[in-house]
């Protein structure tokens, strides 16, 4: 049975390819992200959880970002700063402030995505509607059970 050191990856725990493929897949999406837009990684991700639900607080896109608020907020300046995003206070309760996209944030980010998934189309395999079900009932139970064991989410604020 191999160990959990084993270097072959045909070869080591499932556990360990998990975790080595998801350690290479978040660093080959940084590079994709660089190569692909001026936009940083968390930028084009809150971008892109404004623009599926506009006027969201800055907590919401946050807990939806998988990141804490205090993560975010130079990163929302920026976006303000670079005109791709507004804040703006919300009509029925002064002190909530919403962020919306701009149409120019909404161009940046549809010329972000499109440049990111050119550089997955070149990595990932085909896999079939039955095999992508299999990969994902896994990988979820895998976060469940993570979650589970370190109580939930702690850094979505």
């Amino acid at each position: 049975m191999p160990g959990f050191l084993e270097q072959d990856p045909q070869r080591m725990p499932l556990s360990r390819l998990v975790g080595l493929t998801g350690r290479r897949l978040s660093h080959y999406w940084e590079q994709a992200v660089a190569r692909s837009t001026d936009l940083s990684r968390t930028a084009m991700i809150a971008l892109t959880a404004i623009d599926e639900q506009d006027g969201q607080t800055h907590r919401e896109v946050a807990q939806r970002c998988w990141v804490r608020p205090a993560t975010l907020t130079p990163v929302i300046d920026a976006l303000e700063s670079d005109k791709l995003l507004t804040r703006q206070r919300d009509t029925t309760d002064r002190r909530v402030v919403r962020l919306r996209i701009t149409p120019a944030g909404r161009a940046a980010l549809k010329a972000a995505w499109q440049g990111v998934r050119e550089e997955f189309r070149r990595i990932e395999p085909d896999a079939s509607p039955a095999e992508e079900a299999l990969i994902r009932k896994y990988l979820l139970a895998v976060l469940s059970g993570l979650n589970e064991k370190e109580g939930g989410c702690d850094h979505c604020g």
